[in-house]
């Protein structure tokens, strides 16, 4: 049996916060931040460009990557080391060559990570947008019907997020994959709500492309992720900007010979050594404990939540009750309180971290640091919005939107 408490203790956030935000940044453990420290001395005292500290980055790169692909069931050589889920997101969506005359779908649970490349590929490259609506009370059936619907002769790619981060839908990434592949279209992943947080591999949930951070759910620094790209479509696939990785060889003459068919094409460079000694130390827990382990960690935090705040009078869940759409995030409003005043009011009773999404919801997310706990004390702490209101001196949305500054990262 799993000693939650000795993974809890690992997380030293756990000693002075409920932080149940892992979806937009996961806490470090201490063994991450001792990785991130060691490294950063190890490049200040002896020089990021010394041959062997030079050598011992190049080894980490080639190491994180290959724990990753292992994570997730990809090849080494489908894997690019990228900075952002976004920046995986736009490459798929600007760089198959689509125009006017193809059509891309998305759905009404994405992040502007997906919504704002599908919406400038419009934009810029004539390209043909369709949203998918889905509902709260939507069943898995439903919502791949929604998706059927939605596809036409002219569906080059469906593009949407394997979790959504607006209300922790499961979305059936296998079942909407297989249909758009029957019919000639392609399907783009954001992972950014899944990996480190549902156990799952490319191959078995069919996507072409996909994009993953290190900082939400993997529990490491921001600065690092990576975009898989399925090795029969790196060719076809163009990066939006290049440099080394991109070149086969070239000289000053004017000769120039592209390396197209490499994953390398899609990397820049100058990585942070600290944050991927920080990533890959962070990679340690999700080797210990197993992804099938943590996912029914996960869900069963999400689930002891959402049992004590179901049937409490002015709550709302927004998210699947069907237990096979569910995940570790939880979605809720309280009453006729805004959200951002919901979020802040965690705050103020018990230092309960949370996020708001899309302005309409209150977000709580449940990973294997926390424990029963914090469950409670979050679900006591929503009760007593629900029964008593705002407390005293509440911050005001304009208040909680200021001091966020959201708009920044």
């Amino acid at each position: 049996m799993t000693d939650w408490a000795s993974i809890r203790a690992r997380f030293p956030v756990t000693d002075r916060c409920v932080y149940l935000n892992t979806g937009w940044a996961g806490p470090a453990s201490r063994h991450a931040v001792q990785a991130m420290q060691r490294r950063a001395e190890r490049e200040a005292f002896d020089g990021p460009m010394t041959l062997e500290v030079h050598r011992e980055k190049a080894d980490l790169i080639e190491r994180v990557r290959h724990r990753v692909a292992q994570l997730v069931g990809a090849g080494d050589d489908e894997l690019a080391l990228i900075y952002t889920t976004t920046e995986g997101m736009n490459i798929v969506a600007r760089g198959l060559g689509l125009g006017p005359g193809d059509e891309m779908i998305t759905c009404n649970l994405e992040h502007n990570a997906v919504m704002v490349p599908t919406y400038m590929a419009r934009l810029r490259d004539g390209i043909g947008l369709r949203i998918v609506r889905v509902r709260p009370e939507d069943d898995a059936r439903r919502i791949i019907d929604a998706f059927e619907q939605a596809i036409t002769p002219a569906t080059r790619l469906l593009m949407f997020s394997h979790v959504a981060f607006n209300r922790g839908t499961r979305v059936p990434v296998k079942e909407i994959a297989t249909m758009a592949h029957e019919r000639g279209a392609f399907v783009a992943i954001d992972a950014a709500q899944s990996a480190g947080h549902i156990d799952f591999g490319v191959r078995e949930i069919g996507c072409d492309f996909l994009a993953l951070p290190a900082h939400k759910w993997l529990l490491a620094p921001a600065g690092a992720a990576f975009l898989y790209v399925r090795r029969d479509l790196i060719e076809r696939l163009q990066p939006l900007a290049v440099v080394h990785g991109a070149n086969r060889n070239y000289d000053y003459e004017g000769n120039f010979e592209a390396a197209t068919d490499t994953i390398h094409k899609f990397e820049m460079t100058t990585h942070s050594g600290p944050v991927l000694a920080g990533l890959d130390a962070a990679l340690d827990l999700f080797d210990e404990l197993g992804m099938r382990e943590v996912e029914r960690r996960c869900v069963e935090l999400a689930s002891r939540f959402i049992d004590a705040i179901s049937g409490a009078a002015g709550v709302r869940i927004t998210s699947p009750l069907d237990p096979a759409l569910r995940s570790g995030i939880v979605t809720f409003t309280v009453g006729d309180l805004n959200p951002s005043e919901t979020v802040a009011a965690l705050w103020q009773i018990d230092r309960i971290v949370g996020r708001v999404c899309n302005d309409r919801r209150a977000r709580l997310c449940f990973h294997v640091f926390n424990d029963e706990t914090d469950v409670d004390r979050a679900a006591a702490a929503v009760l007593q919005l629900a029964e008593c209101g705002l407390p005293a001196g509440a911050m005001t949305e304009a208040a909680y939107k200021e001091m966020l500054a959201e708009s920044t990262d």
